[in-house]
């Protein structure tokens, strides 16, 4: 362990790394400024297990997705330049996406995940038959020239999309005449001093005193986290030290701004709102919340073999930045868990959310056909001396906490769109359901507590199919009494579990490659009939809706 700290809270803050504090494994580092002072400046765990290098405060790592806002900070400052304007197409800066749905988003819409475009990374693992393969520079541009479809229109919803900072990369490139990592460094990094902060587009790259990213294998041991790409831009490929960070979240925080100007600040802050008037909480790159009625900004990152969660309270002048080069930590909790040692002693307690004891007739799964979505809401002990409460998962992928607001009971968590829904009446248990999606209201069907047997759907759903956007054809198939979805790859293995849910809604589960693919891939698979054969299936997840694929 190496750090630099103020004495009050050290020994909290030690405690609460504990578990990476050993010097057989990789780690965290931790920054925690409060009120100009620096609480805690610490590293641990190894930099790298081949070299027995311990990390350090002046260890650079990746922060993956807080990335985002460095990237909307540069598109605004080339509006302040006069050079472009946030609210046209992005094809009007990238002509060759003229006429393509991935070209009709604005930038704002990119910014705020309201653009409607789909996200290529499962195209790239379709094309390679369940391999992530290695993309090229330039190579996500050509996917979205390729693959033209659409998750919805611009700015009718909001999902989490890379593709669009990808997108807002190559407009900075392509508008400032610089490239994008140049621009980065010479118009925000180093006016502000961040010497050690630069865009890294490829993990093939080696830089001075970069942390190397680390993978737990299921049998024991670590992989190299590479992430398989030389295209990683403005998503996530921006890397840093918990000190620069540090002078990045006093920047963020001041009303003082050496870097942008107060209107773009304004608009850097400002939520997203769709068509209809639906506000979330997802702004520029950042997200906005309140904690226990404490305001805060913050963005969390991951990447293979990595994390990070950058989080400051201005009305406490509050930073905290936690960064780890390995993926099996949480770093958004962990820095949740500082600012309850810091702060939490000023706030009000902790409000307990909606009992689920209260509401029995909404726990179970829910499906709409109409929106192709599955929701479930389960019981979760969310606070040690209070009942338990709901948590509300959307294609598999934890949410948020149902909270209560005005008789309704929902979430506006980013990054998605708000979900809320009026609860069923005391002792009811229906049988459908409406709730609103971004703001429409949407019905969904109560799924039987009983799912059919695999074995039982295998015969009318088993075969091959294609996708009419995609290439190569999958094979659902049947093994020792599961099914799957086999991507049929050359070589190797890339096997997707099925699990049915009704006779025609299934929810893809455990993703088996060699090697093991560690990131979760949740999709939900809507059957369609004819004659009791299924005769094609549509796949939707938490970054992909609509994706066709009819029986060959």
């Amino acid at each position: 362990m190496t750090d630099t700290t103020a004495p009050s809270l050290t020994p909290q803050f030690d405690e609460l790394f504990k578990p990476w504090n050993r010097g057989d494994a990789p780690g965290f580092v931790v920054g925690v400024s409060h009120k100009g002072q620096l609480l805690y400046r610490c590293g641990f765990g190894l930099a790298s297990i081949e070299h027995a290098a311990a990390n350090t405060p002046q260890t650079r790592m990746r922060i993956g997705s807080t990335s985002k806002h460095f990237t909307c900070l540069a598109i605004l400052l080339l509006e302040e330049q006069g050079k472009l304007d946030i609210d046209q197409p992005v094809a009007d800066y990238l002509p060759e996406l003229a006429g393509k749905a991935s070209g009709a988003p604005t930038l704002r819409q990119l910014m705020h995940h309201t653009g409607g475009i789909r996200d290529p990374l499962f195209a790239v693992i379709l094309h390679n038959h369940g391999y992530w393969g290695h993309t090229p520079a330039g190579g996500n541009l050509q996917l979205l020239q390729r693959h033209d479809g659409r998750n919805f229109a611009p700015g009718t919803d909001m999902m989490y999309c890379n593709a669009g900072y990808t997108l807002l990369s190559l407009v900075v490139g392509r508008v400032s005449g610089r490239s994008f990592a140049d621009f980065l460094y010479e118009h925000i990094f180093a006016p502000l001093g961040m010497l050690d902060t630069r865009l890294l587009a490829s993990d093939m790259e080696i830089v001075p005193n970069m942390a190397t990213l680390h993978l737990p294998q299921p049998g024991g041991g670590w992989r190299r986290g590479i992430y398989p790409t030389d295209d990683l831009l403005g998503s996530g490929g921006i890397i840093s030290t918990v000190d620069d960070m540090l002078t990045w979240t006093a920047h963020l925080r001041s009303p003082q701004k050496r870097v942008g100007s107060a209107a773009s600040w304004q608009k850097m802050l400002q939520p997203f709102r769709l068509a209809n008037g639906t506000e979330g909480s997802y702004c520029l790159g950042l997200t906005r919340q309140s904690f226990r009625g404490l305001d805060t900004i913050h963005h969390a990152g991951a990447t293979l073999g990595s994390q990070c969660q950058m989080l400051t309270a201005p009305s406490e002048d509050l930073d905290i930045v936690v960064m780890s080069n390995r993926m099996d930590g949480h770093a958004p909790l962990l820095a949740q868990k500082i600012m309850e040692l810091v702060v939490a002693a000023r706030l009000p307690p902790p409000r307990p959310p909606p009992a689920a004891d209260d509401h029995p007739g909404l726990l179970g799964r829910w499906y709409s056909s109409t929106a192709r979505t599955l929701i479930d809401i389960s019981r979760i002990k969310a606070l040690p001396d209070a009942p338990e409460g709901m948590m509300l998962s959307a294609h598999g992928s934890p949410t948020g906490l149902l909270t209560e607001c005005d008789g309704r009971l929902g979430i506006n968590n980013a990054p998605t769109s708000p979900i809320d829904l009026l609860p069923p009446a005391a002792g009811e248990t229906p049988a459908s359901l409406d709730f609103r999606l971004a703001g429409e209201t949407q019905r969904f069907e109560r799924l039987p507590q009983q799912a059919p047997a695999a074995a039982d759907l295998a015969a009318a759903f088993c075969g091959r199919y294609r996708s009419i956007d995609y290439g190569p054809e999958i094979e659902i198939l049947l093994q020792n009494g599961k099914l799957y979805l086999d991507f049929q790859p050359v070589c190797g293995k890339a096997l997707w579990e099925l699990h049915p849910l009704s006779e025609d809604v299934v929810v893809c589960g455990a993703f088996h490659t060699v090697p093991a693919l560690p990131l979760p891939n949740i999709a939900v698979l809507t059957l369609e009939r004819r004659d009791g054969q299924v005769v094609a299936f549509t796949q939707d997840a938490d970054r992909v809706r609509g994706l066709r694929f009819e029986r060959c």
